[in-house]
């Protein structure tokens, strides 16, 4: 009898567990897109660092590295790796990086939003990546800055990702 409710016990808190998660996300991304444009509008994080003709804001404590070929700068802090492409014939109100984002059958969006500003187009959108993680890509007229975040860390992060994507700059 006493094995009955133990058992009956054991399922009940792991139900709790598994349904606490799903609302944790949720609410996590709710969070998180709110976090984002508030970034992009604000627009607060101006350009600190400037590789050939490209400008934008870079992180304190962050490394970057620049693949001028492949029009991509990698944002790196221990683990933690930010992509940002960019696309100097674009415009700030340029909507080609979110359009071939949605038209990706493969990605499962948790959320997405789009913004605008005084004439730019930004997005943020969340898709699941696994248990532990989601992918982030956020995006601002001529830049896109994607990355694998821990679902613990996607407010802080796609914060980050959106001041970097809205910073970037491409001199003509």
């Amino acid at each position: 009898m006493i094995r009955k409710y133990i058992l009956f016990l054991t399922a009940a808190l792991l139900l709790l567990v598994v349904t606490g998660c799903g609302r944790t996300v949720e609410k996590q991304s709710d969070k998180a897109m709110v976090a984002a444009r508030d970034a992009f509008e604000m627009n607060r994080k101006k350009s600190t660092e400037t590789l050939d003709d490209v400008k934008f804001y870079k992180p304190v404590g962050w490394k970057v590295d620049m693949m001028k070929e492949e029009r991509t700068i990698l944002f790196s802090k221990r683990s933690q790796i930010l992509t940002a492409e960019f696309n100097p014939n674009a415009k700030s109100d340029s909507r080609a990086y979110y359009e071939l984002l949605m038209a990706d059958s493969n990605k499962k969006f948790i959320d997405q939003q789009t913004y605008t500003d005084t004439g730019v187009f930004g997005f943020a959108a969340i898709s699941d990546h696994g248990e532990s993680s989601v992918e982030v890509i956020t995006g601002a007229g001529q830049a896109q800055v994607t990355a694998i975040v821990p679902k613990e860390d996607l407010t802080t992060t796609i914060e980050r990702m959106m001041e970097i994507a809205r910073s970037l700059h491409v001199e003509s």
